[in-house]
């Protein structure tokens, strides 16, 4: 039998037998006919009515206006939080006085050179120092005559608990290596091994630490341990400059503090160190500096600026939010002073 071509009854195959099906237009109409009919009727909704019936994807709809479907609260907690996060960021560079607003807990800068303050924030206040701490390790460490040459073998209790390290039990490293590593890299490692072979008990090199701070003047200060890792390592910011001032005028430590980069051996493999003192690669004569964080402590830095003239500006921020903010903020701190707390004559660094 053959089928003959009808437009209203379209033809399909299906497992090679021929299928038919009537589309009807009647109802189609009058489907199309009711719902014009109902919208004539309906009353028009103000503006911002309400919807009651849920969205979508579960959600309330916000407004009559809104076209799209509201975010779920785990959505809108996210973007409050990058909203607060960016309103940090955007805060004003300076005050309506023209300091510098800075998010940073403490912060001090000091002319070396007329011993004038430039700029403070809660200079008095204790903050745990974090690996600051390790500023007047130096200095004790230095006490003891240490043989640079001589080779440590890495023992297993100084990378226990130790944070991050490349360094490895059982690596020989040279006092001078590892010396490089906890003023450049904040390394606790070598901090801890450095204590550990220097020829006397770690509880007596803590109190000569203090005895240190104490013969210095840094009021408030005190040291627990020798690394920075406990947050009962507290000092001033005021202490923190003194401390900084006192560690930069040994040339070894000064001249290690400057380095921005440096390689070493060990018996095992190569290291190299790249300083955590950002603004060793900013335009400014950094001629000391050191960094430091845990988290009860937040981001901390302090440095040494030398200009043009030769004064020596010291500035000390504890207690940063972020990485980000410690740099950013000790360069808003530093750019202010060169421009408004130093005179002219002396205060224009060179360009990046």
């Amino acid at each position: 039998m053959s089928l003959s071509y009808n437009p209203l009854v379209p033809t399909r195959m299906r497992a090679g037998k021929p299928m038919t099906y009537r589309r009807t237009f009647i109802s189609l109409a009058c489907g199309l006919l009711v719902t014009l009919g109902l919208a004539e009727h309906a009353p028009a909704a103000p503006a911002q009515q309400y919807a009651r019936s849920p969205g979508p994807n579960g959600t309330r709809l916000a407004s009559a206006s809104v076209t799209a479907s509201a975010p779920s609260r785990t959505r809108t907690r996210r973007s409050r939080r990058r909203l607060r996060r960016r309103a940090t960021f955007s805060l004003p560079q300076v005050t309506r006085d023209g300091i510098p607003r800075l998010h940073a807990k403490a912060a001090y800068v000091i002319d070396e050179t007329s011993n004038r303050v430039l700029f403070q924030k809660n200079p008095a206040e204790l903050y745990p120092i974090a690996s600051l701490t390790k500023l007047m390790t130096a200095l004790v460490f230095f006490q003891t005559a240490p043989a640079f040459d001589q080779v440590v073998e890495i023992a297993p209790e100084d990378v226990k608990n130790s944070s991050r390290s490349h360094i490895r039990p059982r690596e020989e490293i040279t006092v001078r290596d590892l010396l490089h590593a906890a003023l450049m890299s904040s390394d606790n490692v070598a901090t801890k091994a450095l204590v550990r072979t220097c020829g006397i008990p770690t509880e007596e090199f803590v109190q000569r630490m203090n005895m240190l701070a104490d013969s210095l003047g840094l009021t408030g200060a005190r040291f627990v341990e020798p690394t920075g890792l406990s947050e009962q390592n507290v000092a001033t910011a005021q202490a923190i400059a003194a401390m900084l001032r006192t560690a930069a005028a040994n040339p070894i430590v000064s001249s290690i503090m400057q380095k921005q980069t440096y390689t070493f051996a060990s018996d095992r493999k190569l290291h190299r160190l790249v300083n955590t003192n950002r603004l060793l690669r900013s335009k400014w004569r950094i001629t000391g500096g050191k960094t430091g964080f845990i988290s009860e402590a937040g981001y901390c830095l302090a440095t040494l600026v030398e200009t043009p003239s030769g004064t020596e500006v010291t500035a000390v921020l504890l207690g940063a939010p972020s990485n980000r903010l410690r740099f950013a903020e000790a360069r808003r701190l530093l750019d202010w002073t060169f421009r408004f707390g130093l005179p002219q004559s002396s205060a224009a660094p060179g360009n990046d």
